[in-house]
């Protein structure tokens, strides 16, 4: 009797539960996005990747972030968050914290690839692993029902349950979003590699919204330090990101000049 009770007290939560209640942002899939942060990647003393003759990670996730920002501000009626807009340390917690408090619809941090291998090269797009975040916020079936004898309400089964189904939300969002992205940088930049994978990276853990994560090229590799030098190729890579989130939102992408 006790378990039915405490299913119909669960099902009347389920019923009436707003997600802002719970730190969960509306998912937005497809249309309406309202508000989209921008993450360049490390910052101040955290320099990131170093290429040869000093080409910096830091200063290049900036200046890629800052043109996706202005291309945004030019072609979506939208309101476009950095977390950082210069040259400053910046800890994963605050990067966090701006991101939910700004209630974004999408996360977009950028980076660029620093392998201690010079042959690795090419893009790289990540998005959030379901499966491998999911088992923070879930607990066993053992220690769940040893949870519930003492929880008459069912409170703790209502944020359990609302937590997987946002994370689920944010990981098929966010692969969307990824798939989009890696579609039209393939269009635009033909000739790079471009790899797309489900990662349990740590800024995705804790974000109340879907995200995607890209690395630019690897700056340690050669040729690709060489295009990230490139202005043009890097004008290139906001332009297939501003097309992916135009694409994304039902929105005409923008024709290359």
């Amino acid at each position: 009797m006790k378990n039915v009770s405490r299913l119909f007290l669960l099902l009347l939560f389920l019923q009436s539960f707003t997600p802002s209640a719970y730190g969960i942002n509306s998912i937005h899939t497809g249309t309406g996005l309202k508000t989209i942060v921008i993450d360049p990647g490390h910052g101040g003393s955290d320099k990131g990747g170093e290429g040869k003759n000093g080409l910096l990670e830091k200063d290049v996730a900036l200046e890629v972030s800052l043109s996706l920002r202005q291309m945004m501000l030019n072609n979506l009626k939208i309101n476009v968050v950095m977390t950082r807009d210069g040259d400053y340390d910046l800890s994963l917690k605050k990067r966090t914290y701006m991101a939910n408090m700004s209630k974004g619809d999408l996360l977009i941090s950028i980076h660029t690839g620093s392998s201690y291998s010079r042959d690795i090269k090419g893009i790289r797009i990540y998005y959030l692993d379901y499966e491998e975040v999911r088992k923070e916020f879930m607990v066993s079936p053992s220690d769940h029902e040893a949870e519930a004898d003492n929880n008459e309400s069912g409170e703790d089964d209502v944020e359990i349950i609302l937590r997987d189904m946002a994370i689920s939300d944010f990981s098929n969002e966010g692969g969307r979003i990824a798939e989009l992205i890696q579609k039209n940088l393939t269009e635009i930049i033909p000739d790079q590699n471009i790899i797309l994978k489900s990662m349990p990276i740590l800024i995705f853990r804790d974000v109340n919204m879907p995200s995607v994560m890209i690395e630019i090229g690897n700056i340690t590799n050669p040729n690709d330090m060489e295009r990230l030098k490139d202005r043009n190729y890097r004008d290139k890579v906001a332009m297939a990101i501003l097309n992916a989130v135009k694409e994304y939102n039902g929105v005409n992408p923008v024709t290359q000049p």
